[in-house]
Formats: C-alpha cells, sequence, structure tokens
C-alpha cells in the first residue's frame, strides 16, 4: 500500500505540473520569437537599402503566421528484479520509474509581397494626411517632412535622390531645411493646424500667429511664397497654377524613400573602381558627399570587411559586411519611421502568392 500511495503521488506532481506548461510555455517562447522575427524583417530592411544602392533587386516576404505546437510526454512504469547472496533465491525488488521529455515544434508561415496591390501602394505618393498625422503624433518634423516630402511650394528636396542614385549631385535647397527648423521650432505651439475644410471638404493648413513666434511665422509664410494677410492656405498637390493662398505639397511614394535612404551607404573603394554602384558628382567633378543632404544627415549606412561590434542591424553582402551603428541614433530614428511608413503604406496590401510553410525541427 506504501508503494502504490507513493507511486500515485508521484504521478500526480507530475500531472499537476501540466497545469502550468501551457502558460509558462507561452512566456518561454514568446519574447524569442518576437525577437526573432523583429530581427528577421529590420534585417531585410537594411538588405533592401543596400541592394537599391548596388542596382540589385528588392524583394520583401512577410511572416503571415507562426504555429508552435507544445508538447509534454509523461511515462512511468514498474520493474521488478530480485538479488540473492552464495546462490540462495533473491528476493523480489519493485523499482518505480517516471520521467517527462519537453517538445516545441514551430511552423513558420512566409507571404512574398508582391503583385498589383503591393506594387500600388509602394510606388503611389504618401496621403497627405498620413504625413501630417505622422509630424501630429510626436515625430521629428525634419524627419517625417525631410523623408516623406519632395517639394514645397518653390523648396525642393533632392527631387532626384528619389529614384536610383544619380550621376550628378541633386539640388539641396537650403529653404527647405530653414523651413524645416522653423516648423519644428513651432512643434507644440498649435500654431500649424491642418485640417478639412467643412464645406469643401479639401484640405487646408491654418497658419496661426502669436506676438512671440510673429517673426518665425512671417518668414515661414516667405519662404512659402503665401499672402501673409491670410491664415488658412488650401493644401494641394498642383504645382502649375501656384499662387499666394495655396500650399502644393508633392510627397514622395514609399519606395522613393527607399531609394533616398540607400544613396548613404558606404561603398568599398574596390566596389566603385569596378563599377558596381554608382557614383555621384557635384557640379566641378568632384565626388558627391550623399551626407551632405538632409536625408544623408538623417541616415547612414556603413561598411567594414568584418563583422562589426558595435552595430544595431548588420548584414553580410558582396563580401562586406553593412551596418547601422548602435550608437548613431539619427538613423535609428529615421530607421523606425521607415518601418512604420511601410506598415502604413505597404501593410494593408494582399499578396496573392501562396504562403511559404516552413515545419523546424
Amino acid at each position: 500500500m506504501k508503494l502504490g500511495r507513493w507511486v500515485i503521488g508521484t504521478f500526480s506532481v507530475l500531472v499537476a505540473g501540466c497545469h502550468s506548461f501551457g502558460p509558462d510555455g507561452l512566456k518561454g517562447t514568446h519574447p524569442l520569437y518576437n525577437d526573432a522575427i523583429n530581427a528577421s524583417m529590420n534585417e531585410q530592411f537594411v538588405q533592401n537599402l543596400v541592394r537599391l544602392h548596388y542596382r540589385d533587386p528588392t524583394y520583401f516576404l512577410d511572416v503571415s503566421s507562426v504555429a508552435a505546437t507544445l508538447k509534454l510526454d509523461i511515462s512511468g512504469g514498474l520493474n521488478q528484479s530480485s538479488f540473492g547472496f552464495n546462490g540462495t533465491t533473491g528476493n523480489d525488488i519493485m523499482k518505480f520509474s517516471a520521467g517527462a521529455d519537453y517538445q516545441t515544434q514551430p511552423t513558420i508561415s512566409y507571404t512574398p509581397l508582391q503583385g498589383e496591390n503591393f506594387v500600388k501602394s509602394v510606388l503611389s505618393p504618401l496621403a497627405l494626411e498620413s504625413v501630417f498625422a505622422l509630424a501630429g503624433s510626436g515625430w521629428n518634423a525634419q524627419r517625417v517632412f525631410g523623408l516623406c516630402v519632395e517639394r514645397i511650394n518653390g523648396l525642393e528636396n533632392a527631387p532626384t535622390a528619389s529614384g536610383p542614385t544619380p550621376d550628378v549631385a541633386p539640388q539641396h535647397n537650403q529653404g527647405f531645411r530653414r523651413l524645416m527648423r522653423l516648423v519644428e521650432s513651432l512643434r507644440g505651439e498649435q500654431l500649424l493646424i491642418p485640417r478639412i475644410d467643412p464645406a469643401t471638404k479639401e484640405p487646408e493648413m491654418e497658419i496661426r500667429s502669436v506676438p512671440e513666434h510673429a517673426d518665425v511665422v512671417r518668414e515661414i509664410k516667405q519662404l512659402l511664397a503665401l499672402d501673409t494677410q491670410r491664415d488658412v492656405y488650401r493644401l494641394s498637390g498642383d504645382f502649375l497654377h501656384p499662387d499666394g493662398s495655396t500650399i502644393s505639397i508633392r510627397t514622395r511614394s514609399l519606395m522613393s524613400i527607399f531609394f533616398l535612404l540607400s544613396h548613404n551607404v558606404d561603398t568599398p573603394r574596390a566596389h566603385k573602381d569596378a563599377g558596381l554602384v554608382t557614383v555621384t558628382h557635384d557640379r566641378r567633378g568632384a565626388e558627391f558627399d550623399w551626407g551632405q543632404t538632409l536625408g544623408g544627415k538623417l541616415f547612414h549606412i556603413r561598411q567594414s570587411e568584418d563583422r562589426p561590434d558595435l552595430a544595431f542591424l548588420a548584414i553580410p553582402y558582396r563580401g562586406r559586411w553593412f551596418y547601422i551603428a548602435d550608437n548613431d541614433l539619427e538613423s535609428k530614428s529615421t530607421f523606425m519611421l521607415l518601418t512604420q511608413l511601410f506598415r502604413l503604406q505597404a501593410g494593408a496590401a494582399k499578396s496573392v502568392a501562396p504562403a511559404l510553410t516552413i515545419p523546424l525541427r
């Protein structure tokens, strides 16, 4: 009876552990999958930026689902054995054995992001509502508009940088940078208010003025060639009929933003000499430094022969390591904004291609 009670008690302990097996399994695996998927997606972004720098085709895969099967096997048994001395008959001994085996079997499904909907989403200009929503959510105005806006009225923000690396340096208008600094200085003052006209249903911008910021507001209007006597201006994408009552804004597409950020990638001299990348020159014929542009000041991918020690993200490509330095907070912030823009613009695009499902053992 004692043996029976001991056996029952042992199994009771093992079975009782099953009650916490599911929650404990979730706590043990969820952070690991989260870290792995996040790192994989981030590395994919950096890889595609470097690909664009080398004029190589880009490709995006999305992790559509992760299914992990948790399995717990409990086993036990009784074994009879005997022993004796000097040939005498042995006494029977009952041996009890018990064990448990824990296994996890993940299955990951990848979905290629392609097809008409996805292509349209990455090639279509960003909606003004989305740009202003990002600027109003706490993001630095210079970062948001520096990435997303190509031109405001007569102020250009390197429009030729919105495609493959050009041979000639782009125009990076100092007036655009000045405008961004002025707009950023008014953040939180509720003086620049985008809204929808209740009558026409068209977007418009109210530019208020208060005595302590009157000079800043006046300079903003002058840079944009606006009628300084007005407070409300129509927002438009039409550059053919400029007037003092309209703020015309041309936004970039998501792919244009990828191109913009792909230019400021450090490249080995051997790759430049071999013609693997386009070397941009300024008007005097000297090699152009993309770090001088607003996009280059916001984002920088470095390269090294060996895997870098201090890297936020690093990928091997064409025999080198390309990476974002972990202490480059400017680039890390811009990269975070890029991922949000991608989810905002391309996240809703559904792919018609079949998913690639890989069971892992």
